[in-house]
């Protein structure tokens, strides 16, 4: 009767995890018939962790976002075991979107992961596009809701082109032990074939989430421009946790990663850019400071009151962008049209980028053609064509 359930053979159970008294008040208001039965002679329990990955917990949060959840795996899972954890998975995202929530769960196993397999090309998976970035991505948003935390972690900075032995080091010596953390592995290079994966599956996002998208183009941009000594935001956001780092508002991950853009456009002088990418972050932020709050105001909208202040924007900008919704259809045509140039415009430095420092790509033949079928139906002006308005 729980949402969720495939067969009694569905694997289950997590390191360290046990429901507490909310969590099974919460259960029994679903079914009061639950009760919790616990196996006492289970030793190794088949989920190794569940992580919350993305905009959650940061200033870019807000109710229209969605939920993407890794649950990383035991490596052994047989594949019938894997269908019935899918099967659990797909049930509990019905179930969500009946709460008004939108969920995506990806079934992770960490050993694959970390030889660089991945999945198909879907609308919320990047494929074959990216693995190092994602991992990056993983690295510096991702939230641990239960079981073994990164062994990444532990690495300390200076020692992340060490991260094998370093490991190794910690392991042996018993200040790790080997099923106490999930290893994923270090971040000391991303290969340049990944940049034009990664801004291809960007721009392939961009076309329904233009805003979104444009600002994670541009973050790609400014790692492809620092090559060969990448500058990746997961990494400032671990040497400012070793040393001492406490202010939340510094290490949020959505702001770090304005930060980084803004750097990157304003060395380059490209103040057009630097403006969509702050219109991008504002509109992701989703608080219409125009509009009075009172004592109720949340801490993102007071963070972001700090930055409109920063950037000079004055009652009459905020009103015309908090009036988005309205805008006349010439208005609506130039943003659009902005957006798309930006969007090319840090695709094709990307492309140059990879045409000299990259051999060949490591986009999949099947996710290629797919993404680029997408992007000529979107982005191909002709004659007589009626272009989608987003």
């Amino acid at each position: 009767m729980l949402p969720g359930y495939a067969s009694k053979e569905t694997p289950n159970g997590i390191p360290g995890y046990e429901p507490d008294r909310r969590a099974l008040e919460a259960a029994s208001r679903i079914t009061r018939s639950f009760a919790l039965r616990k196996d006492p002679l289970r030793h190794i329990l088949p989920i190794d962790a569940i992580y919350l990955m993305g905009s959650v917990g940061t200033i870019a949060y807000s109710d229209k976002s969605d939920l993407d959840i890794w649950i990383c795996h035991e490596p052994k899972l047989t594949e019938p075991q894997l269908q019935l954890l899918q099967q659990k998975s797909d049930a509990i995202e019905r179930w969500a979107l009946e709460l008004d929530l939108e969920v995506h769960f990806f079934l992770v196993n960490p050993d694959r992961f970390r030889a660089g397999e991945v999945t198909a090309l879907s609308e919320e998976s990047s494929g074959s596009a990216q693995h190092n970035l994602l991992l990056e991505e993983f690295y510096r948003t991702g939230l641990l809701v239960e079981g073994n935390p990164p062994l990444w972690w532990l690495i300390p900075p200076e020692q992340e082109a060490n991260y094998e032995i370093y490991a190794e080091e910690l392991k042996r010596k018993r200040f790790a032990h080997a099923r106490g953390h999930i290893d994923f592995g270090g971040l000391s290079w991303v290969p340049a074939e990944e940049f034009v994966g990664a801004a291809l599956w960007q721009i392939y996002k961009g076309i329904d989430s233009p805003y979104k998208s444009v600002l994670k183009l541009m973050l790609l941009e400014s790692y492809a421009a620092d090559y060969p000594h990448f500058d990746l935001l997961a990494m400032r956001f671990k040497r400012a946790i070793y040393v001492g780092e406490k202010s939340a508002d510094k290490l949020d991950p959505y702001l770090m990663m304005l930060r980084k853009v803004e750097e990157f456009l304003t060395r380059r002088e490209d103040s057009e850019r630097l403006g969509i990418a702050r219109r991008a972050f504002y509109f992701k932020v989703d608080e219409k400071l125009s509009q009075e709050r009172g004592r109720d105001a949340s801490w993102q909208r007071e963070l972001l009151t700090e930055l409109a202040q920063e950037w000079g924007w004055r009652k009459p900008e905020l009103l015309q962008l908090d009036n988005r919704k309205n805008w006349k259809v010439q208005r609506v045509t130039e943003e659009q049209r902005a957006l798309h140039d930006a969007l090319i415009t840090s695709y094709r430095f990307i492309s140059e980028f990879a045409r000299i420092n990259a051999g060949d790509s490591l986009i999949s033949a099947r996710d290629r053609s797919i993404i680029g079928r997408k992007l000529f139906s979107a982005f191909d002006r002709k004659p007589g064509k009626v272009e989608r308005i987003n």
